[in-house]
């Protein structure tokens, strides 16, 4: 079948009633659908269905008419045929940022009269306005009388000169959306994705300067042509897109919150046996997690790239020589746990650990890399942006942990350890299903636990960050390559640290889950949920 056709059909249900069906493709511009309507209209044309979503794709309209003659739907193939309208790309252009105001948009059920030209009429006052329709929907079996718009003025004002206009003409009509309403944003039909990410953006960093957010957006032609890129996929996979368009919204606020807009937060240090864990909470992305003993610093994961001169910054204001981090041991290879631990190796010589199945994630760009997900394309743009936006580097160079298990830990293999000040640190691997190469790091010496992304306490995160992350129980495929094993090693690493942590406490001592997000806390959570 072609792409963009006009078909005709004798009608089965009315012997004197031609049908005529089309998928067309118009050119993406104000008017469009006025035109093409009021060419079926011209020809004696009733539509009986309409079909726009800008959303879906930015010029394809399908669109079903009903004649009483043959002639009148062959004169309209030709007309169609002849028209300069209907020239738009079938293959889905490079996504715009254009709409850029929420108060400029409008959604509105329109009561019209059933007759030949009445869709092409209002649609026409809508062009007459430049209010550029990115959702338009009718269909007869419905409602003989009803249409659907969602509408993107120029300006806020063009809205209230619409609408009188639409009342001096003695339309009836109900507003569902008007775009003061930032909370059901969410629910406007017919942005792209690129401007639903604009306007998550917006809101989380409640900025109102769009020139500013439109250079964060497009910041670089690779950049851009990423997005566009993720746009397109996530189209296919639309609720896996909309969780990931988020999670990218959160990392790209990154951008604004360096330098003097830099803030953390200090947690307590917790010291055992002569180690002093300090965390420190980062405004977006991972803890950085810093082990300090006489003479060494270790670090456990670490924020985005982009924060590397602030954290620097940090760790001298509390007491910590950047230059003394000698080891880091990242948990899993995404942006917002081993971003930065390239920088330390490059001004420091620090030494970077990380699973060697993050090696081919590194290689391919693709954080779902080796796991089989059907999402697996759309993973690897989400993986290109994040690590765009954030300045994320790892070493070209570093340690992998050993691949093969010495011994199990209540069905976790025993992959690797560490030692710090006589203490020893166990390192867990897991099934990937956050992401391939992924670890844990248990100190049964020190009673702590290090779970990433894991086990975390939603009780001690920001709203943004709750907004992003949620319980992890509720994440999607696209934030976990696997979301049902994700769950399933939730549970069983939940049940060693209660069982560890009651060994810990028989010897006087208290179990620490540390997360990669939010605040430490006591394993007797774990054991009350």
């Amino acid at each position: 079948m072609d792409e963009q056709y006009f078909r005709i059909y004798r009608s089965a249900d009315r012997d004197d009633d031609y049908l005529g069906r089309g998928c067309l493709f118009l050119v993406d511009r104000p008017g469009s659908l006025a035109e093409v309507a009021l060419l079926f209209a011209a020809c004696g044309l009733n539509i009986i269905f309409f079909h726009y979503n800008r959303t879906e794709h930015p010029n394809r309209v399908l669109v079903e008419v009903r004649g009483s003659n043959r002639e009148s739907l062959d004169r309209a193939a030709e007309k169609l045929v002849q028209s300069d309208v209907c020239r738009g790309l079938a293959a889905a252009p490079q996504l715009e940022l254009s709409v850029t105001d929420i108060e400029s948009i409008l959604t509105t059920e329109v009561q019209l009269e059933h007759r030949p030209g009445a869709l092409g009429e209002f649609a026409h006052l809508l062009a007459g306005h430049r209010a550029n329709v990115i959702y338009m929907a009718y269909h007869e079996d419905v409602s003989e009388t009803s249409a659907h718009f969602s509408i993107a003025t120029q300006n806020p004002s063009q809205i209230d000169v619409l609408l009188r206009e639409m009342n001096e003409r003695g339309y009836y009509y109900s507003i569902a959306y008007r775009g003061a309403e930032q909370r059901r944003m969410d629910d406007v039909i017919g942005l792209n994705l690129v401007e639903r990410f604009f306007f998550r953006l917006r809101k989380l960093l409640n900025i109102d300067d769009v020139d500013r957010l439109r250079k964060i957006v497009h910041s670089s032609q690779k950049l851009s042509e990423s997005l566009v890129q993720f746009s397109r996929e996530a189209g296919k996979y639309f609720d896996a897109g909309e969780v990931c368009s988020s999670i990218l919204a959160f990392a790209s606020a990154s951008v604004l919150k360096t330098g003097n807009a830099f803030s953390y937060r200090r947690l307590p240090p917790v010291v055992r046996d002569g180690v002093r864990l300090h965390v420190f909470r980062l405004p977006t992305g991972g803890n950085v997690q810093v082990l300090e003993s006489d003479g060494e610093i270790v670090m456990i994961d670490g924020g985005y790239g982009l924060y590397y001169d602030d954290v620097k910054n940090m760790l001298r204001e509390n007491g910590l020589d950047p230059g003394k981090v000698g080891r880091i041991y990242l948990s899993h290879a995404d942006a917002d746990h081993a971003g930065m631990s390239g920088y330390f190796a490059e001004e420091f010589g620090s030494r970077v650990f990380l699973h060697g199945d993050s090696e081919g994630i590194l290689r391919e760009g693709n954080r779902a890399w080796g796991s089989g997900t059907s999402l697996m394309e759309l993973n690897r743009c989400f993986t290109l942006l994040v690590n765009e936006f954030t300045k994320f580097r790892v070493p070209s160079t570093w340690i992998p942990y050993s691949s093969r298990a010495t011994e199990w830990n209540d069905g976790f293999p025993i992959i690797d350890r560490f030692e710090l000040a006589g203490l020893s640190y166990l390192v867990l691997g897991s099934e990937g299903g956050h992401i391939p190469g992924q670890v844990f790091f248990l100190s049964k010496d020190a009673g702590l636990v290090f779970t990433a992304d894991y086990l975390l306490r939603v009780g001690t995160l920001s709203q943004a960050e709750r907004d992003i992350l949620n319980l992890p129980k509720f994440m999607m495929t696209s934030t976990n390559v696997d979301s049902r094993l994700f769950r399933h090693e939730m549970n069983r690493l939940r049940d060693l640290i209660v069982r560890v942590g009651e060994d810990v406490r028989s010897r006087g001592k208290h179990m620490i889950v540390v997360p990669g997000h939010g605040d430490y806390y006591d394993y007797d959570i774990l054991t009350k949920e």
